[in-house]
Protein backbone atom coordinates (compact mmCIF):
# COMPACT_ATOMS: atom_id res chain seq x y z
CA UNK A 1 0.00 0.00 0.00
CA UNK A 2 2.94 2.30 0.63
CA UNK A 3 3.95 1.70 -2.96
CA UNK A 4 0.40 2.95 -4.14
CA UNK A 5 0.37 5.94 -2.19
CA UNK A 6 3.95 7.18 -3.84
CA UNK A 7 2.70 6.17 -7.19
CA UNK A 8 -0.42 8.03 -6.57
CA UNK A 9 1.59 11.16 -5.24
CA UNK A 10 4.26 11.76 -7.86
CA UNK A 11 1.32 11.78 -10.56
CA UNK A 12 -0.75 14.26 -8.38
CA UNK A 13 2.25 16.08 -8.11
CA UNK A 14 3.12 15.78 -11.80
CA UNK A 15 -0.28 17.29 -12.66
CA UNK A 16 0.68 20.22 -10.62
CA UNK A 17 3.66 20.89 -12.11
CA UNK A 18 1.99 20.27 -15.46
CA UNK A 19 -0.49 23.03 -14.68
CA UNK A 20 2.34 25.36 -13.43
CA UNK A 21 4.16 25.24 -16.58
CA UNK A 22 1.52 25.96 -19.06
CA UNK A 23 0.15 28.34 -17.09
CA UNK A 24 3.97 30.13 -17.13
CA UNK A 25 4.97 29.83 -20.74
CA UNK A 26 1.43 31.23 -21.67
CA UNK A 27 0.30 27.72 -24.24
CA UNK A 28 -2.85 28.52 -23.63
CA UNK A 29 -6.17 27.46 -21.28
CA UNK A 30 -6.96 24.77 -23.21
CA UNK A 31 -4.01 23.19 -23.03
CA UNK A 32 -3.95 23.48 -19.44
CA UNK A 33 -7.18 21.74 -19.32
CA UNK A 34 -6.85 19.14 -21.60
CA UNK A 35 -3.68 18.27 -19.76
CA UNK A 36 -5.56 18.31 -16.69
CA UNK A 37 -8.32 16.00 -17.79
CA UNK A 38 -5.86 13.69 -19.14
CA UNK A 39 -4.38 13.18 -15.66
CA UNK A 40 -7.45 12.91 -14.57
CA UNK A 41 -8.34 10.31 -16.69
CA UNK A 42 -4.92 8.47 -15.52
CA UNK A 43 -5.94 8.55 -12.06
CA UNK A 44 -9.51 7.04 -11.94
CA UNK A 45 -8.15 4.38 -14.30
CA UNK A 46 -5.18 3.69 -11.91
CA UNK A 47 -7.34 3.65 -8.73
CA UNK A 48 -10.04 1.52 -10.84
CA UNK A 49 -7.48 -0.73 -11.46
CA UNK A 50 -5.97 -1.20 -7.69
CA UNK A 51 -9.75 -1.65 -6.85
CA UNK A 52 -10.19 -4.23 -9.01
CA UNK A 53 -7.38 -6.12 -8.00
CA UNK A 54 -8.21 -5.77 -4.37
CA UNK A 55 -11.19 -7.23 -5.37
CA UNK A 56 -10.29 -10.20 -6.81
CA UNK A 57 -7.21 -10.81 -4.12
CA UNK A 58 -9.66 -10.35 -1.67
CA UNK A 59 -10.77 -13.19 0.25
CA UNK A 60 -14.40 -13.82 -1.11
CA UNK A 61 -17.49 -14.20 1.84
CA UNK A 62 -19.22 -17.48 2.37
CA UNK A 63 -22.85 -18.38 0.63
CA UNK A 64 -24.11 -17.55 4.43
CA UNK A 65 -25.14 -14.01 2.40
CA UNK A 66 -27.27 -14.95 -0.40
CA UNK A 67 -29.97 -16.25 1.95
CA UNK A 68 -32.11 -13.33 3.64
CA UNK A 69 -33.97 -15.47 6.34
CA UNK A 70 -32.65 -18.22 8.60
CA UNK A 71 -34.79 -20.06 11.48
CA UNK A 72 -31.88 -20.11 13.68
CA UNK A 73 -27.92 -19.23 13.33
CA UNK A 74 -24.86 -20.40 15.87
CA UNK A 75 -22.58 -17.98 16.80
CA UNK A 76 -19.03 -18.30 18.92
CA UNK A 77 -15.79 -20.14 18.94
CA UNK A 78 -14.88 -23.33 17.57
CA UNK A 79 -17.22 -24.96 20.08
CA UNK A 80 -19.74 -23.54 18.12
CA UNK A 81 -18.74 -25.05 14.92
CA UNK A 82 -18.00 -28.23 16.40
CA UNK A 83 -21.47 -28.61 17.99
CA UNK A 84 -24.20 -27.69 15.83
CA UNK A 85 -24.72 -29.67 12.51
CA UNK A 86 -26.97 -27.76 9.85
CA UNK A 87 -27.68 -31.31 8.13
CA UNK A 88 -29.50 -32.46 11.75
CA UNK A 89 -31.30 -29.49 11.99
CA UNK A 90 -32.95 -30.11 8.32
CA UNK A 91 -34.25 -33.00 9.61
CA UNK A 92 -36.59 -30.87 11.29
CA UNK A 93 -37.23 -28.35 8.87
CA UNK A 94 -35.03 -25.95 10.43
CA UNK A 95 -32.99 -23.49 8.05
CA UNK A 96 -29.56 -22.94 9.90
CA UNK A 97 -26.05 -21.70 9.47
CA UNK A 98 -23.29 -21.77 11.29
CA UNK A 99 -21.31 -18.87 12.04
CA UNK A 100 -18.78 -19.75 14.57
CA UNK A 101 -15.28 -19.46 14.22
CA UNK A 102 -11.60 -20.31 15.88
CA UNK A 103 -11.21 -19.14 19.12
CA UNK A 104 -13.29 -15.74 18.81
CA UNK A 105 -13.26 -13.48 21.29
CA UNK A 106 -16.94 -11.88 22.56
CA UNK A 107 -15.96 -8.49 20.79
CA UNK A 108 -15.67 -9.89 17.12
CA UNK A 109 -18.98 -12.31 18.37
CA UNK A 110 -20.97 -9.35 18.85
CA UNK A 111 -19.81 -7.97 15.64
CA UNK A 112 -20.84 -11.08 13.47
CA UNK A 113 -24.37 -11.34 15.14
CA UNK A 114 -24.72 -7.29 13.65
CA UNK A 115 -23.36 -7.99 10.73
CA UNK A 116 -25.82 -11.27 10.33
CA UNK A 117 -28.88 -9.02 11.86
CA UNK A 118 -28.66 -6.33 8.90
CA UNK A 119 -28.37 -8.55 6.26
CA UNK A 120 -30.86 -11.44 7.27
CA UNK A 121 -34.20 -11.53 9.08
CA UNK A 122 -33.37 -14.70 12.03
CA UNK A 123 -35.47 -16.11 13.86
CA UNK A 124 -33.33 -16.94 16.84
CA UNK A 125 -29.61 -16.34 17.49
CA UNK A 126 -27.86 -19.56 19.29
CA UNK A 127 -24.93 -18.37 21.04
CA UNK A 128 -22.58 -20.98 22.41
CA UNK A 129 -21.24 -19.46 25.57
CA UNK A 130 -17.01 -20.75 25.70
CA UNK A 131 -16.46 -16.93 24.56
CA UNK A 132 -17.37 -16.06 27.92
CA UNK A 133 -14.90 -17.67 29.49
CA UNK A 134 -11.53 -15.94 27.63
CA UNK A 135 -9.46 -13.63 30.34
CA UNK A 136 -8.51 -10.15 29.56
CA UNK A 137 -5.08 -11.09 28.85
CA UNK A 138 -6.00 -14.19 26.51
CA UNK A 139 -4.37 -14.29 23.21
CA UNK A 140 -7.09 -14.63 21.11
CA UNK A 141 -7.69 -10.41 21.74
CA UNK A 142 -4.47 -10.10 19.64
CA UNK A 143 -3.83 -13.07 17.47
CA UNK A 144 -3.64 -12.59 13.78
CA UNK A 145 -5.41 -15.76 13.53
CA UNK A 146 -8.51 -15.01 15.43
CA UNK A 147 -8.92 -11.38 13.08
CA UNK A 148 -8.46 -13.05 10.18
CA UNK A 149 -10.83 -15.86 10.77
CA UNK A 150 -13.57 -13.27 12.20
CA UNK A 151 -12.78 -10.39 9.77
CA UNK A 152 -11.52 -12.41 6.05
CA UNK A 153 -15.48 -13.53 5.21
CA UNK A 154 -17.33 -10.74 7.10
CA UNK A 155 -18.71 -7.95 3.99
CA UNK A 156 -17.80 -4.85 3.71
CA UNK A 157 -19.81 -2.75 5.52
CA UNK A 158 -20.24 -0.40 8.19
CA UNK A 159 -20.09 -3.04 11.09
CA UNK A 160 -16.91 -4.25 9.38
CA UNK A 161 -15.92 -0.57 9.58
CA UNK A 162 -17.33 -0.42 12.94
CA UNK A 163 -15.53 -3.97 14.18
CA UNK A 164 -11.85 -3.40 12.52
CA UNK A 165 -12.00 0.35 14.35
CA UNK A 166 -13.06 -1.57 17.78
CA UNK A 167 -11.34 -4.72 17.82
CA UNK A 168 -8.12 -4.18 15.51
CA UNK A 169 -5.02 -2.61 16.77
CA UNK A 170 -4.93 0.88 15.49
CA UNK A 171 -1.31 0.45 13.73
CA UNK A 172 -2.71 -2.81 11.89
CA UNK A 173 -6.08 -1.21 10.98
CA UNK A 174 -4.77 0.25 7.02
CA UNK A 175 -4.21 -3.58 6.29
CA UNK A 176 -7.92 -4.36 7.18
CA UNK A 177 -9.60 -1.24 5.46
CA UNK A 178 -6.94 -1.69 2.15
CA UNK A 179 -6.79 -5.31 2.19
CA UNK A 180 -4.60 -5.46 -1.08
CA UNK A 181 -1.00 -5.25 0.26
CA UNK A 182 -1.71 -8.27 2.94
CA UNK A 183 -3.64 -10.76 0.18
CA UNK A 184 -1.26 -9.87 -2.59
CA UNK A 185 -0.03 -13.90 -2.48
CA UNK A 186 -3.62 -14.56 -3.44
CA UNK A 187 -2.20 -14.47 -7.01
CA UNK A 188 -0.99 -18.46 -6.70
CA UNK A 189 -4.08 -19.47 -5.44
CA UNK A 190 -6.33 -18.75 -8.32
CA UNK A 191 -7.55 -21.09 -11.18
CA UNK A 192 -6.21 -19.93 -14.55
CA UNK A 193 -7.18 -22.93 -15.94
CA UNK A 194 -10.45 -22.30 -17.53
CA UNK A 195 -13.38 -19.21 -17.17
CA UNK A 196 -15.33 -21.06 -15.15
CA UNK A 197 -11.97 -21.76 -12.40
CA UNK A 198 -11.26 -18.41 -13.06
CA UNK A 199 -14.30 -16.84 -12.38
CA UNK A 200 -14.92 -19.05 -9.01
CA UNK A 201 -11.41 -18.38 -7.49
CA UNK A 202 -11.57 -14.57 -8.22
CA UNK A 203 -14.77 -12.95 -9.73
CA UNK A 204 -17.74 -14.72 -7.96
CA UNK A 205 -18.75 -12.98 -4.81
CA UNK A 206 -19.11 -15.62 -2.62
CA UNK A 207 -17.98 -19.34 -2.03
CA UNK A 208 -19.54 -21.97 -1.07
CA UNK A 209 -18.71 -22.82 2.90
CA UNK A 210 -18.71 -26.56 3.48
CA UNK A 211 -21.59 -27.74 5.45
CA UNK A 212 -22.77 -24.26 5.70
CA UNK A 213 -19.87 -23.52 8.51
CA UNK A 214 -19.87 -26.61 10.83
CA UNK A 215 -16.42 -29.13 10.73
CA UNK A 216 -17.30 -32.41 10.26
CA UNK A 217 -14.30 -34.14 11.65
CA UNK A 218 -15.13 -37.85 12.33
CA UNK A 219 -12.00 -38.93 14.19
CA UNK A 220 -12.49 -39.61 17.87
CA UNK A 221 -9.95 -39.77 20.84
CA UNK A 222 -10.87 -41.03 24.03
CA UNK A 223 -11.75 -38.44 26.80
CA UNK A 224 -10.21 -39.44 30.27
CA UNK A 225 -11.53 -37.52 32.85
CA UNK A 226 -14.63 -37.79 34.49
CA UNK A 227 -16.25 -34.42 33.77
CA UNK A 228 -20.07 -35.67 35.09
CA UNK A 229 -18.52 -35.85 38.66
CA UNK A 230 -17.97 -31.80 38.77
CA UNK A 231 -20.73 -30.71 36.35
CA UNK A 232 -23.07 -29.63 38.85
CA UNK A 233 -20.92 -27.23 40.88
CA UNK A 234 -22.86 -24.38 42.42
CA UNK A 235 -19.14 -22.19 42.37
CA UNK A 236 -19.22 -19.08 41.01
CA UNK A 237 -16.11 -17.30 39.11
CA UNK A 238 -15.77 -13.72 38.06
CA UNK A 239 -16.27 -13.27 34.27
CA UNK A 240 -14.12 -10.71 32.42
CA UNK A 241 -16.21 -7.37 32.67
CA UNK A 242 -15.14 -6.85 28.27
CA UNK A 243 -17.22 -9.98 28.10
CA UNK A 244 -20.19 -8.90 29.73
CA UNK A 245 -20.22 -5.63 28.03
CA UNK A 246 -20.20 -7.72 24.86
CA UNK A 247 -23.00 -9.86 26.21
CA UNK A 248 -24.90 -7.10 27.01
CA UNK A 249 -24.93 -5.65 23.70
CA UNK A 250 -26.20 -8.99 21.68
CA UNK A 251 -28.65 -8.92 24.00
CA UNK A 252 -29.74 -5.14 23.25
CA UNK A 253 -29.40 -5.94 19.75
CA UNK A 254 -31.24 -9.00 19.61
CA UNK A 255 -34.26 -7.00 21.13
CA UNK A 256 -33.91 -4.26 18.92
CA UNK A 257 -34.26 -6.54 15.68
CA UNK A 258 -36.86 -8.98 17.46
CA UNK A 259 -34.53 -11.96 17.20
CA UNK A 260 -34.86 -14.88 20.08
CA UNK A 261 -31.35 -15.05 21.71
CA UNK A 262 -30.72 -18.67 23.55
CA UNK A 263 -27.55 -19.36 24.82
CA UNK A 264 -25.84 -22.86 24.93
CA UNK A 265 -22.95 -24.33 26.65
CA UNK A 266 -21.64 -27.17 24.27
CA UNK A 267 -20.78 -30.29 26.46
CA UNK A 268 -17.20 -29.67 26.43
CA UNK A 269 -14.67 -28.92 27.22
CA UNK A 270 -15.96 -29.03 30.96
CA UNK A 271 -12.92 -28.46 33.43
CA UNK A 272 -13.59 -25.94 37.06
CA UNK A 273 -12.81 -22.33 35.18
CA UNK A 274 -15.57 -23.50 32.55
CA UNK A 275 -18.32 -24.52 34.83
CA UNK A 276 -17.76 -21.77 37.13
CA UNK A 277 -17.72 -19.26 34.75
CA UNK A 278 -20.90 -20.60 32.90
CA UNK A 279 -22.67 -20.53 36.66
CA UNK A 280 -21.74 -16.66 36.37
CA UNK A 281 -23.42 -16.48 32.89
CA UNK A 282 -26.19 -18.68 33.90
CA UNK A 283 -26.85 -15.87 36.93
CA UNK A 284 -26.95 -13.14 34.09
CA UNK A 285 -29.44 -15.19 31.72
CA UNK A 286 -31.71 -15.34 34.63
CA UNK A 287 -31.64 -11.63 35.65
CA UNK A 288 -32.12 -10.91 31.68
CA UNK A 289 -34.66 -14.08 31.22
CA UNK A 290 -32.68 -15.77 28.87
CA UNK A 291 -32.80 -19.23 28.47
CA UNK A 292 -29.39 -21.01 28.98
CA UNK A 293 -28.97 -24.88 27.60
CA UNK A 294 -25.96 -26.19 29.88
CA UNK A 295 -25.33 -29.38 28.10
CA UNK A 296 -22.44 -30.10 30.54
CA UNK A 297 -25.05 -30.88 32.56
CA UNK A 298 -27.21 -32.75 30.07
CA UNK A 299 -24.32 -35.60 29.60
CA UNK A 300 -26.41 -38.51 30.53
CA UNK A 301 -29.63 -37.11 28.34
CA UNK A 302 -27.58 -36.73 25.34
CA UNK A 303 -26.39 -40.67 25.89
CA UNK A 304 -22.81 -38.90 25.27
CA UNK A 305 -19.69 -41.47 25.06
CA UNK A 306 -16.25 -39.85 25.94
CA UNK A 307 -14.81 -42.96 24.17
CA UNK A 308 -16.14 -42.20 20.95
CA UNK A 309 -18.28 -38.45 21.01
CA UNK A 310 -14.92 -36.52 21.59
CA UNK A 311 -12.64 -35.34 18.96
CA UNK A 312 -9.56 -34.25 20.99
CA UNK A 313 -9.98 -35.56 24.04
CA UNK A 314 -12.68 -33.46 25.88
CA UNK A 315 -12.12 -30.29 24.09
CA UNK A 316 -14.64 -30.56 21.31
CA UNK A 317 -17.17 -32.82 19.90
CA UNK A 318 -16.67 -34.41 16.71
CA UNK A 319 -19.61 -35.62 14.44
CA UNK A 320 -20.88 -38.10 16.76
CA UNK A 321 -21.01 -35.87 19.54
CA UNK A 322 -22.58 -33.21 17.97
CA UNK A 323 -24.85 -35.42 16.43
CA UNK A 324 -26.43 -36.18 19.63
CA UNK A 325 -26.08 -32.12 20.46
CA UNK A 326 -27.79 -31.11 17.27
CA UNK A 327 -30.94 -33.47 17.42
CA UNK A 328 -31.38 -32.44 21.37
CA UNK A 329 -31.74 -28.88 20.37
CA UNK A 330 -33.19 -29.36 16.71
CA UNK A 331 -35.99 -30.70 18.93
CA UNK A 332 -36.55 -27.69 21.70
CA UNK A 333 -35.86 -25.17 19.05
CA UNK A 334 -38.70 -26.77 17.10
CA UNK A 335 -41.17 -27.16 20.22
CA UNK A 336 -40.53 -23.82 21.51
CA UNK A 337 -40.16 -21.39 18.99
CA UNK A 338 -41.58 -23.41 15.39
CA UNK A 339 -44.51 -25.08 16.39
Amino acid sequence: MDILRLILFIFSFKAIVVVRRNKASGRGKMKTINNFIKIIIFLVVLNGGILLITYVLTPKIPSFYREKHYDAVFFGTSQSYCSFDPLIFDEYHLKTYNRGRQQQTMNYTYYYIKDALDVCDIDVVVLETFGMCYEEDDTGFISEGVRDSSLNDMRMSETKIEAIRECVPEEMQISYFFPLDKYHSRWEELDYASWNGFYNSALKPYYEEADRGYKRWTESEVCVDDYWSIAFSEIRRDVYAGNIKYLDKIYELCQKKGAKLILVKAPLPCYDRVIEETNTVSDWAEEHDIELINYMRLQDVLELNFYTDSLDGGTHLNESGAGKVSKHLAVYLKENYFE
